[in-house]
C-alpha cells in the first residue's frame, strides 16, 4: 500500500537537453537515479529530456491539400485552430516522452528548458501535443527557473518553483510570437513566391516578420553607398616650434559650435599655408580633468558586439560560446538576457563571486573586494532594469578546459564584471590653439593620470598622447605646412555588430548607452533569436559575409525594392516591426492580451496578401527620365528598364546596380565596362563587361580562352618578350598571350576593385609608375588602401605605397623617410 502511494507521487521534470537533464540529475544525487535510454530515473523522480523544439506549427501542406501548391488563390491562410506536428528527426523522443507525461504514477510535471520565453514554447507544444490522450489530466504542471548552471544554482531552484498560473502570460507572448511568425512568413512567402514564379520558373522568396525589416536596412544602407558621390576635400597640418620644442597642429576654424577641419577647395587652402609659412604667432594652452566609467555589465547583444568587434565573431558563434560557458563550464550565468544588472539582494553573491576569481585577474577582483567597492549602485544593482534574466556575469567556478574562443568570450565577461566596480579612469586633457596670421591650428594631448577601471584591461598607460612643454613664452613659430588631399567615403556597410545595434533600437542609429537601452522593448526580435535572424537572411541568401561586412545580394534588393512599390511597410519598416514586438513585451507584463495582438496579426497578415494580390509591376512603369536613347523610349519600373523595341537590363545584375548613366551607355555602345562589384552565386566577387547581343539579351562577358579577344589600339611592348600590347574588353593583352604562348602578358583593367585606366597602363609598359591610385581594397584584410603600381620584368604587378598623411597625432611626414615597398604579395 505504501508502495503503491510512493509509485503515484512520482515528479517528472523535462530538461530542454539531454546535458541538461544529466546536470539536474547530479544535483538531485546522481547516485539515487538509473539511467534509461530516454530518461533518468529514482524512487521520486523521472528527468527527462527534449531536444531543442521537439513539435512545431505544422507546414500548411499537412493541414489541407489545397495547400500543397503555392497558389495565390489560398491566401490568406489563417487558420482557426493552429495545427501541430511532430519534427520528424526528433519524433522518438516525443513518443518516449508522451509515454512518461501519460504515466498514471507521474503526478507533477516540472518545465526545466530554458528559463524564457522559447524553452516556455518548447515546453508548451510538448504538453499541447499530449492534450486529449489519456493519462494527462489531473497533473500539476511546475516551472524551473534557473539563472545558472551550478549546482547550488539548480538547488536554488527547485527550492522556489513557479506556477503554470505565474507563466501563464510568458507562454501567451511565447505562443503569439510562434503564431505570428508563422502567419506573417507563410503568408508573405507564398504571395511573394506565387507573384514572382508568375513569371516563369518557381522563384522562392522566403520573407519574415522581422528578418524582412531587418534586411530593409541592409538594403537601404547600401543604397546610400550606391548613390554617394566621393568628393574631395583638403586639410592643412602645421609643424610648429616653442621652447626649441616641436609640435603639430591641424588647420580648423568653428562655425557657431561646429569645429571644421576640412576644405571643399584646394586653392583656399593653399593660399592659407601661403598666409602662414614661415610666419611667427601665438601659442596658447588649457589643461582640463576628465573621467570615464566602466561600460555596464554585458547583456547578450553587448557580448555579441564586442565579440564581433574584437574577434571578428559572428553573433552566432558568441551565442554558442556563451551557451556552453552556462550550460557545459558552468562558468558564466544565463546568456539569453536583456539586462545588464543584477538583483539588489545580490551584494553578497558578487563578494563570492570575486573571491574565487582565479588567475591574473584575481588581483582585481582582491582590489575591488579591498578596498570596499561594491556599493549598492543602482546602475548595477538595479531590480526594476531586470526582467527574466540578470546581467552575464562569471559564477565563480574555476575554468578548466576551454577552447581558445572560449577562454577570450569567458575573459570579456570577466573582465566587464570585475571593472564595473572599479572607479572611473582619470585622464588630464590638453587643448594647445597656434594662432598664426589670424588662422587657427589646434594640438590636443590626453595623459591617463589614474587608470581607474582600465587596470582591469592591462591599460596602465593608455596611448598616451603627451605634448612638449611650453617654455615662458607664447611664441610660435611655423616650421613647416602641409596640405593634403583626401576624399570623402560612404556609411560603412553594416558588421554583425552595428546590425545589433541597430536591431536593439529599431532602426534608430543611436550612440547614447542609455538611450539605447530605452529604446530596446520596441527593437527587432530579441537577444535569443538576433544571431538566428541575421543566419537566416545569409541562408536564404539575401545576406553574404564578406569579412566583417554583410552585403545584400541582389535577390535582397529585388525583395526589397518589390516590397516597397507593393507598399508593405509592415515588412519593410523596423520602426512598425519594433512595435509589434514592444506589445509582445506587453503580454508577457500583463499589459495586453493575447487575443488583442492576434486580432492585429491577422489584420496585418490580410493586408500584406492583398497588396500582393492587387499589385501589377506594369502600373509602376513610366518612361525613364533619360529617354530617350538612340531615338528609342525607355520605360523605367520596379525591376528593371525596357526599351520600346524590346531591350530588357534588370537593375540589379549579379548583386550590383546598374546606375541610369551605365545604362545609357550600355543602351548606345550595347557593351560597357569591365565593372567591378559583381558577385557569383556563392558570394565571390568579379569584374566583367555587360553586353547586349544578337538576340538583344543581356549577358556578361569575359575575355577567356572560350571566347575570340576583340583587341582595339596598342598600347606599349610587353616587359615579358616585348611584344605589343593592346587594349580588350576586359584585359590589357598582348599578341604573344593572344597566340597562347607561355610568355605572353595579361593584365586585367580590374585589380582589387579598382580601374587601370589606359593612360595609367601606358606608364606602366613604359617603366614608369602610375598615378597614385586610391581605394583599392585588400583580398585579405578587406581594407582600402592606396598605391602607385609599376610592371616588373616579368610583367606581374607591384605596390609602391605613398607616404602614410600626417596626422596631429602621429609623427610630422618631415621626421620620416618611409621607403615605398613592395607588397603585392600581401593583397
Amino acid at each position: 500500500m505504501n508502495k503503491k502511494t510512493e509509485k503515484s507521487k512520482l515528479t517528472l521534470i523535462i530538461a530542454e537537453k539531454p546535458s541538461v537533464a544529466a546536470d539536474l540529475v547530479k544535483a538531485l544525487g546522481a547516485k539515487n537515479f538509473k539511467k534509461e535510454k530516454t530518461h533518468f530515473e529514482s524512487d521520486t523522480t523521472i528527468v527527462s529530456w527534449a531536444i531543442g523544439h521537439l513539435v512545431t506549427i505544422a507546414d500548411p501542406k499537412n493541414m489541407d491539400d489545397a495547400y500543397k501548391s503555392w497558389d495565390m488563390s489560398t491566401l490568406p491562410i489563417i487558420p482557426d485552430q493552429f495545427v501541430i506536428m511532430p519534427i520528424p528527426e526528433t519524433k522518438s523522443q516525443l513518443t518516449a516522452l508522451g509515454k512518461l507525461i501519460r504515466n498514471k504514477d507521474v503526478s507533477t510535471i516540472i518545465n526545466a528548458c530554458d528559463a524564457g520565453r522559447e524553452g516556455e514554447l518548447i515546453f508548451h507544444y510538448i504538453i499541447e501535443h499530449e492534450k486529449g490522450k489519456t493519462g494527462l489530466k489531473n497533473k500539476e504542471i511546475k516551472r524551473l527557473w534557473m539563472q545558472s548552471m551550478t549546482t547550488s544554482a539548480i538547488k536554488e531552484a527547485f527550492e522556489n518553483l513557479r506556477t503554470s498560473e505565474e507563466m501563464q502570460k510568458l507562454q501567451d507572448a511565447a505562443i503569439s510570437r510562434s503564431e505570428a511568425d508563422w502567419l506573417i512568413g507563410i503568408n508573405g512567402s507564398r504571395g511573394l513566391t506565387a507573384y514572382k514564379s508568375s513569371f516563369g520558373g518557381f522563384q522562392l522568396t522566403p520573407c519574415g516578420r522581422v528578418q524582412t525589416p531587418t534586411l530593409a536596412m541592409i538594403v537601404k544602407r547600401e543604397d546610400e553607398r550606391n548613390a554617394f558621390v566621393p568628393q574631395d576635400y583638403w586639410t592643412i597640418l602645421g609643424l610648429f616650434k616653442n621652447n626649441n620644442q616641436e609640435y603639430e597642429g591641424k588647420w580648423f576654424r568653428t562655425e557657431g559650435k561646429e569645429t571644421i577641419q576640412k576644405l571643399w577647395e584646394q586653392g583656399t587652402a593653399e593660399a592659407i599655408v601661403k598666409k602662414c609659412e614661415k610666419k611667427t604667432g601665438t601659442v596658447t594652452e588649457t589643461t582640463k580633468p576628465s573621467s570615464q566609467k566602466s561600460p555596464p555589465l554585458y547583456d547578450l547583444t553587448t557580448l555579441q558586439r564586442e565579440a564581433n568587434n574584437r574577434f571578428g565573431f559572428s553573433a552566432k558563434t558568441t551565442l554558442q560560446i556563451a551557451q556552453a560557458l552556462y550550460e557545459r563550464h558552468k562558468l558564466t550565468t544565463y546568456p539569453r538576457t536583456d539586462s545588464k544588472c543584477l538583483p539588489e539582494d545580490y551584494i553578497s553573491t558578487v563578494k563570492k563571486v570575486l573571491e574565487s576569481i582565479t588567475g591574473s585577474l584575481a588581483v582585481h577582483a582582491q582590489n575591488v573586494l579591498k578596498n570596499n567597492w561594491v556599493k549598492k549602485d543602482p546602475k548595477i544593482f538595479n531590480n526594476k532594469n531586470i526582467s527574466d534574466h540578470h546581467a552575464i556575469i562569471p559564477t565563480g567556478n574555476v575554468p578548466k578546459n576551454l577552447s581558445e574562443a572560449e577562454q577570450k568570450i569567458f575573459t570579456l565577461i570577466s573582465q566587464r564584471f570585475i571593472s564595473v566596480f572599479f572607479p572611473p579612469a582619470k585622464y588630464l586633457n590638453t587643448t594647445r590653439i597656434t594662432l598664426i596670421e589670424g588662422e587657427s591650428f589646434i594640438t590636443e594631448g590626453k595623459v591617463l593620470e589614474d587608470p581607474g577601471f582600465k587596470a582591469v584591461y592591462g591599460k596602465d598607460a593608455d596611448a598616451e598622447q603627451t605634448l612638449p612643454p611650453l617654455g615662458k613664452t607664447n611664441e610660435a613659430k611655423t616650421i613647416e605646412l602641409k596640405v593634403n588631399q583626401e576624399v570623402t567615403k560612404p556609411a560603412a556597410r553594416y558588421t554583425e555588430s552595428s546590425l545589433l545595434s541597430l536591431m536593439e533600437s529599431a532602426g534608430k542609429l543611436v550612440e547614447d548607452d542609455d538611450l539605447r537601452d530605452a529604446l530596446k522593448d520596441r527593437g527587432l526580435g530579441t537577444p535569443a533569436t538576433r544571431a538566428a535572424i541575421i543566419e537566416k537572411l545569409i541562408t536564404d541568401k539575401y545576406v553574404i559575409r564578406d569579412g566583417k561586412e554583410l552585403v545584400p545580394t541582389s535577390k535582397a534588393f529585388d525583395l526589397i525594392r518589390l516590397l516597397s512599390a507593393m507598399n508593405i511597410e509592415p515588412l519593410t519598416s523596423a520602426e512598425l516591426t519594433g512595435e509589434w514586438e514592444h506589445q509582445l513585451g506587453l503580454i508577457e507584463k500583463g499589459e495586453e492580451s493575447r487575443e488583442s495582438f492576434m486580432k492585429g496579426i491577422i489584420g496585418l497578415t490580410q493586408q500584406i496578401v492583398s497588396s500582393i494580390k492587387s499589385f501589377k509591376e506594369e502600373d509602376t512603369k513610366k518612361e525613364a527620365s533619360f529617354s530617350p536613347v538612340n531615338g528609342i523610349r525607355v520605360f523605367d519600373s520596379v525591376s528593371r528598364y525596357e526599351t520600346e523595341d524590346g531591350i530588357m537590363i534588370r537593375k540589379m545584375l549579379g548583386g550590383r546596380l546598374i546606375n541610369e548613366e551605365e545604362v545609357q551607355t550600355l543602351l548606345l555602345k550595347r557593351k560597357i565596362g569591365p565593372l567591378s562589384g559583381f558577385r557569383s552565386k556563392r558570394g565571390a566577387p568579379f569584374s566583367a563587361v555587360i553586353t547586349i547581343n544578337d538576340k538583344n539579351k543581356v549577358e556578361f562577358f569575359f575575355d577567356n580562352a572560350d571566347n575570340d579577344v576583340e583587341v582595339g589600339e596598342q598600347i606599349g611592348i610587353s616587359p615579358i618578350d616585348q611584344s605589343p600590347v593592346f587594349d580588350s574588353l576586359t584585359a590589357y593583352i598582348s599578341e604573344s598571350a593572344l597566340q597562347k604562348e607561355k610568355t605572353g602578358f595579361r593584365l586585367s583593367k580590374i585589380i582589387l576593385g579598382k580601374e587601370i585606366s589606359i593612360e595609367n597602363i601606358k606608364k606602366m609598359l613604359a617603366g614608369e609608375k602610375s598615378e597614385l591610385i586610391q581605394g583599392f581594397r585588400s583580398a585579405k584584410t578587406k581594407r582600402l588602401f592606396d598605391a602607385y603600381l609599376t610592371l616588373d620584368k616579368n610583367g606581374k604587378i607591384k605596390f609602391e605605397f605613398p607616404p602614410r598623411v600626417a596626422s596631429a597625432k602621429k609623427t610630422f611626414v618631415r621626421k620620416k623617410t618611409t621607403k615605398a615597398s613592395d607588397s603585392s604579395n600581401d593583397d
